[in-house]
């Protein structure tokens, strides 16, 4: 256990949790399958030729497919893998390995592969995310000990923005997405060593890799994370900052919602991988103070992310990477939701942690339905209302919403 993980831990655990007004409210939500399924009907309609979806780029077109796999994860069907598998490989024959020059970019498919392997098995999903996963390494996308320095510190474990030589921002998001998917390919690593590859949902392609331990990749997550932590992490607020810049010695301190989503679900899937309570002690942390962050969420308890993405800031025919950000939390508050069930963790935070985020996203999900639908499955860019312009954009952020209240509501 880094120092960097205690001391953060340590602040986490003195800080007591307040309970928000909008815990209070009664929101249950009836049978959503129908509602979530006819949403993802909606976006596949944005379907490209070659795989993508119009409107949007490459990053965000992982992140709509990724929503769309958690859907089928946590549902436990496999209604959409087909038409997501021939999509992903669509879109490999046109960008080889899934790869391109900006490290998060590439990382968001990576992830998207491992989800993918995680429902049938193919391994030809977790081939890509595994050479993704080594080509960070070799490319000097990664910081090794002693390499980089920034302000007198040593910049071990950051991930660069872009691969292309001379890059000089180290960026919270592609490190960050860098330890989630270390942290998830350890754990299946350490999954199939104990019962022989049956880590998927539904069917066996016997597959092992012997090129990489799971501790090899603990190791990697825990690094990266603990650059975050040491770097980029505003202990008592709970939030992650964005990026450095090396050449000019600078410290860009942007408050982006996804930031802080890929450090807290990081954190849980750590602690499913080494049961080391101060990783749990931190996820829940961040993850009450993202859900009461005021810049982030209305009173209401909706995630609006405004000073990001707004009603009056943006423009909501327009793609705009923002649009995605707040999904991204939705989606790691369920990873962690997810590690603490899966775990049945006894964690003294955990309980109180899972029952608010389960009302968070009812809350969301409702707020969806009921504020930002024209009822036939499309949905608008403001999650509080009202409902206007439904884009391919539009659509891909609320796809989180959707999964999630599938996986807070599963029995």
């Amino acid at each position: 256990m880094s120092t960097d993980v205690c001391e953060a831990a340590k602040v986490a655990s003195e800080i007591d949790f307040e309970v928000p007004p909008w815990f209070e409210s009664q929101c249950p939500p009836n049978d959503p399958s129908a509602v979530t399924q006819q949403a993802i009907d909606v976006y596949m309609t944005y379907q490209g030729p070659k795989g993508g979806i119009r409107g949007i780029g490459w990053w965000q077109a992982a992140n709509g497919y990724t929503a769309i796999a958690l859907h089928d994860i946590w549902s436990k069907k496999t209604h959409n893998y087909d038409s997501l598998a021939h999509a992903i490989r669509q879109c490999e024959n046109r960008q080889w390995g899934l790869i391109n020059p900006f490290n998060d970019d590439t990382c968001w498919w990576a992830l998207l592969c491992v989800h993918m392997y995680s429902l049938k098995g193919d391994h030809w999903f977790l081939e890509k995310a595994e050479a993704i996963w080594r080509s960070m390494r070799e490319t000097g996308s990664f910081c090794r000990r002693g390499q980089v320095w920034f302000w007198g510190g040593d910049m071990e474990g950051a991930v660069y923005w872009k691969k292309t030589p001379g890059s000089d921002h180290i960026n919270a998001i592609s490190t960050g997405l860098y330890a989630e998917l270390s942290a998830r390919l350890a754990l299946i690593k350490t999954k199939e060593g104990s019962d022989g590859g049956h880590h998927h949902l539904f069917r066996n392609h016997h597959h092992h890799s012997e090129d990489t331990s799971a501790e090899d990749y603990i190791e990697a997550a825990r690094c990266s994370l603990g650059w975050i932590l040491r770097c980029r992490y505003r202990p008592h607020k709970g939030i992650v900052l964005d990026h450095l810049e090396l050449r000019n010695e600078k410290a860009v301190n942007w408050t982006f919602t996804y930031n802080t989503g890929v450090a807290l679900g990081t954190c849980a899937l750590l602690y499913e991988a080494t049961r080391e309570d101060e990783y749990m002690t931190l996820a829940c942390h961040m993850a009450h103070r993202s859900m009461t962050h005021k810049g982030w969420v209305e009173e209401n308890g909706v995630l609006t992310e405004k000073g990001s993405y707004g009603r009056g800031k943006s423009d909501p025919l327009k793609s705009n990477n923002s649009v995605g950000f707040k999904a991204v939390l939705i989606r790691q508050l369920c990873t962690l939701y997810d590690v603490i069930m899966r775990t049945s963790c006894a964690h003294p935070k955990a309980r109180e942690t899972k029952d608010m985020i389960k009302k968070f996203i009812e809350i969301n999900y409702a707020s969806q339905i009921e504020n930002n639908t024209d009822g036939e499955g499309h949905y608008g860019p403001w999650w509080d209302g009202p409902f206007e312009f439904p884009t391919s954009h539009s659509q891909m952020a609320t796809l989180d919403v959707m999964a999630a209240i599938v996986c807070v509501n599963r029995a």
